[in-house]
């Protein structure tokens, strides 16, 4: 099986494959996959029948590598069509394997694959109304510094809110240059700058990736914004949101904004994983998710 690299232009050939997907795991995003790519990971794909599967290869350690489960529009597949596939590819595992799949095929996986939980995987997800709208006594806090932001910023015309495209996507880059300032020296990890550079080519394939984006304007400069894209018919991703933390309620504005301008009738919004970060962990919690989607990883027997 030949795999090629995953690159923007692949965009809309891939696009029929994931529109009716139904993984609800935020790693199965095509906008996010190639944002992604060539950051820590190689993404490869091949196309197989009626399916699109996907690979990582460590950059680093190509022998470290692994699939994801295929993208299928027509269901998902079964354990032993993954088994085939991998030894096809010359792979031994699949990552970021949501608990709906394990749920769907119950013993026969086991049969074939070790599985083993991803806890630093494991998405938030939430009503995208209880964002929009902060409810109730677990957002006061929220909403008390919405408040303030509001009060400080926007009521005096300080501060806007506008939608991102790809006219105006450059202009985020010095907000993130800004965000990147404020985590410098030792709190600065190859992780970051790999998202750095994810979001840096989300922004240059605005259009092409069918992002949906808000920026929030102080002074006429942007100081936050936020970048989402549609998962599946209930859900979508908020994949990157950025903020410098000097502003205070800065943040916690943007979040509502996002949920409010971006997503409305929107089921659910899942907001990724906190890939093991205590700190990350402790913000998402704080949004009082609705759930959370565990993931898990397959090893061939």
């Amino acid at each position: 099986m030949d795999f090629d690299l995953l690159k923007p232009e692949h965009y809309q050939r891939l696009k029929p494959f994931f529109a009716a997907q139904s993984q609800p795991l935020s790693a199965y995003s095509l906008a996010s996959l190639i944002s992604w790519s060539q950051c820590i990971y190689d993404t490869v794909f091949a196309v197989a029948g009626d399916a699109v599967i996907i690979g990582e290869r460590r950059m680093d350690d190509p022998g470290r590598k692994h699939l994801l489960l295929p993208v299928c529009p027509n269901g998902p597949k079964p354990p032993a069509w993954l088994k085939e596939q991998a030894l096809a590819g010359g792979f031994k595992e699949y990552h970021l394997v949501p608990q709906t799949y394990l749920d769907g095929f119950g013993a026969e996986v086991e049969k074939l694959f070790a599985v083993t939980e991803e806890t630093e995987y494991e998405d938030y997800v939430y009503l995208s109304a209880h964002l929009a709208e902060l409810p109730g006594r677990d957002y006061a806090k929220k909403r008390n510094l919405v408040r303030q932001f509001e009060r400080d910023c926007v009521d005096s015309g300080r501060a806007k809110a506008e939608l991102i495209s790809q006219a105006n996507a450059g202009d985020c880059l010095a907000c993130l240059e800004g965000w990147r300032a404020e985590r410098g020296g030792q709190q600065w990890t190859g992780l970051l700058e790999c998202e750095r550079q994810a979001v840096i080519r989300a922004l240059q394939n605005f259009a092409l990736f069918e992002f949906q984006g808000l920026m929030v304007l102080i002074d006429g400069q942007v100081q936050g914004f936020g970048i989402g894209s549609r998962l599946k018919d209930d859900t979508w991703v908020l994949h990157f949101e950025k903020a410098l933390s000097r502003v205070k309620g800065l943040y916690q504005y943007l979040d509502r904004e996002c949920a409010r301008r971006l997503f409305p009738g929107v089921t659910f919004l899942n907001k990724e994983s906190d890939m093991g970060d205590a700190g990350l962990a402790k913000a998402k919690l704080s949004y009082s998710p609705a759930f959370r989607v565990k993931s898990y990883r397959l090893e061939l027997r």
